[in-house]
């Protein structure tokens, strides 16, 4: 773990926050979302940080009443998706990637989310699209049938990292479509022409909470190659790590962007731990992990170099 002061003293912030916030009894958890000072992005900065564990039970235990009593669970594409009483009306509605962070959180933490709540990874296995991946603009499914780089990450990290048996042939389905989709796509790609869909996705981003960048999606590839027992796509690795060179330190892996911006569209209260860990140019031990992950399955020959 980063061991400077000021991410230590960020991290005891949160942690105080989580015990003490009132945001899981206001309006039904919806504060909990908020951008980008809600209870849910305090803990999705520790999980992905490595610090699951750091997070009040009592903040995980509200946590997972909020997904039992408090979210649709059902993904609204058509009229007949939509609640009808009173009560399911004022309940939360998710898309595929903010329910996988959440899913993530928790079965990280400890919780058999697959005993207690199974609708989740039912959800996110039932909405995998012919490509290969996910879209949480319901138009999507009934219009383009095509996925987005953005909302397949997490739902495939949910179930590639979060399933501890063998998987079973509607999952082993399930990643190796999505890993088709990253393939064919060349990571940050459009199918057409080639060119790169968002110059933003080849900036390294942390946290990233339900962001795309192209260090996510190798990651995947390097995991899912290992888990599934399937061939490492090298040249498209390596043609990211080409991609990522001018972040690439002797140190380790420099930040290239955040998740919010201050003086843009995606403005918003912060909070000190987001701050402490989310500085542009600084160099990220949490990316430099991903990648050296990500190096060791290239093998030795692969450096920062």
């Amino acid at each position: 773990m980063e061991t400077n002061q000021a991410i230590r003293l960020a991290i005891e912030e949160s942690v105080k926050f989580l015990a003490s916030t009132s945001q899981w009894e206001t309006a039904n958890g919806e504060d909990t979302r908020r951008k980008w000072d809600g209870a849910w992005w305090h803990m999705a900065a520790l999980y992905e940080m490595g610090e699951v564990k750091l997070i009040p039970e009592s903040a995980i235990i509200k946590a997972k009443r909020l997904l039992e009593t408090q979210v649709w669970q059902t993904f609204v594409i058509s009229a007949d998706d939509r609640p009808t009483s009173e009560s399911d009306k004022m309940k939360l509605d998710c898309c595929h990637c903010e329910l996988a962070v959440y899913y993530m959180i928790l079965m990280e933490y400890g919780y058999d989310l697959d005993k207690e709540l199974p609708w989740i990874r039912e959800w996110l296995l039932k909405h995998q699209l012919p490509d290969g991946g996910l879209n949480c603009e319901p138009e999507a499914y009934t219009h383009s049938k095509k996925s987005s780089m953005v909302s397949t990450l997490p739902p495939l990290e949910a179930i590639l990292w979060h399933t501890n048996r063998e998987f079973t042939e509607q999952e082993a389905a399930f990643l190796d479509e999505g890993a088709r989709y990253l393939v064919e796509h060349r990571l940050v790609c459009s199918k057409q022409n080639g060119s790169v869909i968002d110059t933003e996705w080849l900036k390294p981003c942390f946290p990233r909470f339900f962001e795309y960048d192209i260090l996510r999606g190798m990651s995947f590839l390097a995991e899912w190659s290992r888990r599934r027992n399937k061939a490492l796509p090298i040249g498209l690795l390596v043609e990211g790590l080409e991609r990522l060179h001018v972040y690439m330190t002797a140190e380790g892996l420099r930040i290239g962007r955040q998740v919010f911006d201050h003086e843009g569209t995606w403005g918003g209260q912060t909070f000190p731990l987001l701050e402490a860990v989310a500085g542009k140019g600084r160099v990220s031990h949490y990316l430099t992990r991903q990648l050296d992950r990500v190096l060791e399955q290239l093998g030795p020959q692969y450096t920062y170099a």
